[in-house]
């Protein structure tokens, strides 16, 4: 009996415990999973995936300026500046940048807080 059992399940897919049928699944991932459907929102104005990098050197930058320290300031504004992608923050940046090349640290942080705003 067991080996007609066991020829009938190999033979027509069945299994021992129930005779439920053997299937293979088709097991795809929902469309909301896909590598860039959900990172595509308006306010994305960053290149970087791995987080908001240009959002967090803008806010160091922009720390280091308010505290005095300019070689500081500097360092984390570039590395923004090489986060951002084109856009309305990265027009209030470059304005805060000529700002602070002319010696006004009052409209660069202006500016830069701007640019920081834009981000979201």
């Amino acid at each position: 009996m067991t080996t007609v059992a066991l020829v009938a399940g190999v033979l027509f897919g069945y299994t021992f415990t129930g005779f439920n049928s053997i299937n293979a699944q088709n097991i795809t991932t929902p469309n909301n999973m896909t590598g860039s459907a959900n990172m595509t929102g308006s306010n994305m104005t960053t290149s970087d995936t791995s987080g908001n990098s240009a959002k967090m050197q803008l806010e160091e930058g922009i720390k280091a300026l308010k505290s005095g320290d300019n070689q500081a300031a500097m360092t984390h504004l570039d590395a923004a500046k090489q986060a951002m992608v084109p856009g309305q923050a990265m027009d209030h940046f470059e304005i805060g940048m000529e700002a602070l090349k002319n010696g006004d640290s009052n409209g660069a942080i202006m500016h830069l807080t701007a640019a920081d705003q834009a981000l979201g």
